[in-house]
């Protein structure tokens, strides 16, 4: 089984920041960092771009931070037990040696998920964790391991990755496609091409998935009004936002967050 014991989502430091354990921590963590950070290995201080993972094990030496004033990441302090003792060498996840993945879009949605549900006192909070757990290492582990994508080669797709990066790391932002393809010296036609080609999916229906997740966590860790929400979460209306809403989820905010929130503590 997996246990969590504390975990963050969307974890916003800004200032620049110098994290230094010697001793380590007394369980496992996983940061899923969003922007740009550093890290000590075997002596040497090392930048890393964001998607950046990072675990942990027990008692080894922890020393990372952000010369940037910000840094954005989830994190996870959980303990391996029983049958799942050996998990992280099963799966092939590397410990405390940070690694880039292409995507952290579903990481990111279990750790959410986890936090909402560490944040929650419903009767199977422990199991339904450990499932979220497990998901999230496995689909970590299939990603890591993966083929390369077939689209990697092709000259627009690191600066999409990027900039869709920056989208669902900062749904709330005022994006609008004009201006994403601008930034890539791209028609907009042409660039609405290359975004369903790579991502499966068009840059709009991206913006309005990752602001409503956005929305579903501080509907639940929060008790900010609708309409103070709706702004949070980069919308200009209150109304739109909330068809959007439950458009994606199939209830209103104010009915999303009865359901959710039940007796969760901040």
């Amino acid at each position: 089984m997996i246990t969590v014991n504390v975990c963050g989502y969307d974890s916003m430091h800004k200032m620049k920041f110098d994290r230094s354990y010697p001793d380590g921590y007394e369980d496992h963590a996983l940061l899923l960092i969003k922007t740009t950070s550093f890290f000590e290995i075997d002596g040497e201080m090392l930048d890393f771009g964001p998607n950046t993972v990072m675990v942990y094990g027990m008692g080894s030496p922890v020393h990372y931070g952000c010369r940037n004033p910000h840094y954005n990441d989830d994190w996870i302090h959980f303990e391996l037990q029983g049958e799942d003792g050996g998990l992280l060498r099963k799966l092939a996840i590397p410990v405390n040696r940070p690694f880039t993945l292409p995507y952290l879009g579903t990481l990111t949605d279990y750790a959410r998920l986890v936090v909402q549900e560490k944040l929650s006192a419903r009767p199977h909070s422990p199991q339904i964790i450990d499932s979220l757990m497990h998901a999230l290492l496995y689909s970590l582990a299939s990603q890591l391991h993966a083929a390369p994508d077939g689209n990697a080669a092709h000259k627009y797709y690191c600066p999409m990755r990027e900039l869709r990066m920056e989208i669902l790391n900062a749904p709330y932002k005022k994006w609008d496609t004009p201006r994403l393809a601008q930034r890539l010296h791209l028609s907009i036609s042409h660039f609405q091409h290359l975004y369903k080609q790579f991502f499966d999916t068009t840059c709009i229906q991206d913006i309005i998935r990752a602001r409503i997740k956005y929305a579903q966590l501080y509907l639940c860790i929060s008790e900010m009004s609708i309409s103070s929400l709706a702004a949070f979460c980069g919308y200009d209306n209150e109304l739109h936002f909330m068809r959007q809403f439950k458009k994606g989820t199939g209830m209103t905010p104010s009915q999303y967050r009865e359901a959710h929130r039940g007796s969760s503590a901040s």
